[in-house]
């Protein structure tokens, strides 16, 4: 019998074993094709307001679920090699040589890899409409969604997935060829150690992450850029000696104590993750920086849709506004407007200068107290109460609820060679969206000086009845208006918006998923390998007289300490992430990260459950 052969019996025979690690790969191809698909499909980059939207997030997420699939592909191989050790010595004492060895394994998992791509496939085509229309869905599209198979990304996914096949199968070839496979079949054998406590390390590792948290919720110490990568560094390197020392110090504390240890069925389970804590902390590690990085993506991009649907009326105070003194382009917009089926609530006419060299437009205190009156701001009487502003005093306003702003508190500003002293920053709604640069309030008096420095320009804001319908008037206005007036409406924002939100909303919560999908594999990966090394140890309890409760209990108290502790750490790692992206968009995530917390811990929990019975399957 050839080796090919043999690979197609072994991989007929081991088919159950390979399930959830084929089911993984079937939806990653899937996956993958639609988001190419998503790209290609014409009825998407025709709507020119979303095109660009659509083509950056396929991108990305497709890039990401490349990265996932190499990752999950290797640690899946490594699992499957080590679980196989004793059916390779076998191998290996009849007489067959490394090299067909390798063969057979690593033609085995290009066999898997072959059928996962050719399912994926099918798969990914026969459901794309519906990955369609639920996008479209999210992302409020009035569109139809057509059945559509995208040749080009056929071809572009069969062509990434054969590359990745490829090289798993060299890899597999070349890790069994280099190998001792005497070696190999004995290190089963090996004796397991408790592992050395560093103290050093341990309590060093909460300073780290402590030194880590500062950084990041004082990101304006080193600008943001800088901190935050400064803050993730040391957060995976607080991160791994957490679970390599700090944890282990924790864990030996419990052997020592007796009472604690001889009660039950704690002297099994704790020995157990005792032993295994050394070999098993940089997984620990690695899951726990998964978890934060999936809690923090779903939270953000759960926030992030929430947070426009609730303050889009914030940020577009004006249904209409644009920049013009010219009285003929003004009567043929209040024209257009008085022939529309709206009415006019509010008309704000503001002047303001426009500084090049610093990109702020300046705004006198007089315009800026009648325009928060009129706008009828949230607590404007205590906003206006701080601008009592002398010579050379200056407010600093963002645009009202400036989303991921990393703008440092201005202190001071120079205008035309003329230091200001800010006193006041904040934001506020003023001239909208129309205007997209920070305001700058100085008194009456100083704006007369500055005025014969700066060209001065008219700001005209409307506010309208059924703002959400103003569809027709915006293309009307377009027609009528140069480009440099800066025309911006309702209806452009409340497109913009919402098609951004829901787009980034959807691939964020799938890539989610994804990254769950990865973070409780790799768990359920390693724990099961743990499981057959564990297999004669409840063997010989059993035959003790250890009842099977006992034993279930021990090994439920052994798998949910590793699935447990990374969740703990990786959890506050995300939410002070997300505390940090709360402050940047100025406002409240708790409520989106104790969602995003709760349904990542239901869907660990079900792959709790899930290793704990195939655990108990095992060593059964």
């Amino acid at each position: 019998m050839n080796s090919f052969k043999i690979a197609i019996i072994n991989f007929k025979r081991n088919l159950k074993t390979y399930g959830l690690y084929l089911m993984a790969m079937i939806f990653s191809v899937a996956a993958y094709y639609n988001f190419l698909s998503m790209r290609y499909n014409p009825q998407f980059m025709d709507l020119k307001e979303v095109s660009n939207y659509v083509e950056g997030t396929s991108q990305i997420a497709s890039m990401l679920m490349i990265l996932f699939l190499i990752f999950f592909i290797v640690y899946s191989s490594n699992f499957f090699l080590n679980q196989r050790k004793k059916e390779i010595g076998v191998y290996a004492f009849m007489g067959i040589d490394n090299y067909k060895i390798a063969f057979i394994f690593a033609s085995e998992g290009l066999l898997l890899g072959i059928l996962s791509v050719i399912i994926g496939l099918i798969a990914g085509i026969l459901f794309s409409k519906l990955f369609m229309m639920i996008l479209a869905k999210v992302a409020l599209l009035d569109m139809t969604i057509d059945f559509f198979i995208s040749k080009r990304a056929v071809i572009q996914t069969i062509i990434a997935y054969s590359i990745i096949l490829a090289i798993t199968f060299l890899k597999g070839y070349f890790d069994i060829v280099r190998t001792n496979l005497i070696d190999l079949l004995n290190s089963l054998k090996k004796e397991e150690e408790l592992p050395k406590v560093n103290y050093f390390k341990g309590i060093v590792s909460i300073i780290i992450i402590g030194v880590a948290y500062y950084f990041a919720i004082n990101y304006q110490i080193l600008g943001f850029n800088t901190t935050f990568l400064v803050a993730v560094l040391l957060i995976i390197w607080g991160t791994y000696w957490l679970f390599n020392s700090f944890f282990s110090m924790v864990i030996r504390h419990y052997v020592n104590k007796k009472s604690y240890l001889y009660r039950g069925v704690n002297i099994i389970s704790v020995s157990n993750i005792a032993f295994r804590i050394k070999n098993n902390y940089r997984t620990l590690a690695a899951v726990a920086v998964l978890i934060t990085t999936c809690i923090t993506c779903f939270g953000t991009v759960s926030s992030l849709k929430y947070y426009v649907e609730k303050n889009h009326k914030i940020e577009v105070p004006y249904t209409v506004t644009y920049i013009s003194d010219n009285e003929e382009e003004i009567a043929k917009v209040e024209e257009i407007i008085k022939n529309s089926s709206h009415k006019i609530q509010l008309e704000e006419k503001a002047n303001f200068l426009y500084v090049p060299d610093s990109d702020v437009v300046v705004v006198k205190l007089s315009d800026f107290k009648n325009i928060l009156s009129d706008l009828k701001v949230e607590n404007r009487e205590n906003i206006i109460s701080k601008f009592n502003l002398s010579k050379g005093e200056a407010g600093y306003i963002e645009r009202p609820k400036t989303m991921m702003t990393t703008l440092e508190k201005q202190k001071s500003i120079t205008l035309k060679d003329k230091k200001y002293d800010i006193k006041v920053n904040t934001k506020v709604p003023l001239l909208g969206n129309g205007v997209p640069f920070p305001c700058v309030v100085v008194n009456d008096e100083e704006y007369g000086v500055l005025k014969s420095y700066f060209s001065e320009q008219q700001f005209n804001g409307m506010i309208l009845d059924n703002p959400e319908d103003t569809e027709d008037i915006t293309f009307e206005l377009f027609k009528v208006l140069p480009k440099e007036s800066g025309l911006y409406t309702y209806y452009v924002a409340d497109a913009t918006f919402y098609d951004f939100a829901g787009i980034v909303y959807f691939v964020g919560a799938f890539l989610s998923f994804v990254f769950v999908f990865a973070t409780g594999s790799i768990i359920y990966f390693k724990i099961l390998s743990e499981s057959f090394r564990d297999k004669n140890k409840y063997e010989i309890l059993k035959k003790l007289g250890t009842t099977d409760f006992e034993i279930y209990s021990a090994v439920s108290k052994q798998v949910g300490i590793f699935f447990i502790l990374p969740l703990i750490v990786g959890a506050i790692h995300s939410t002070v992430a997300i505390s940090v992206l709360s402050d940047l968009m100025d406002y409240s995530l708790i409520v989106p990260t104790i969602i995003s917390i709760g349904v990542f811990a239901l869907v660990y929990g079900i792959f709790y459950i899930f290793t704990t019975r195939k655990f108990i399957g095992v060593i059964q």
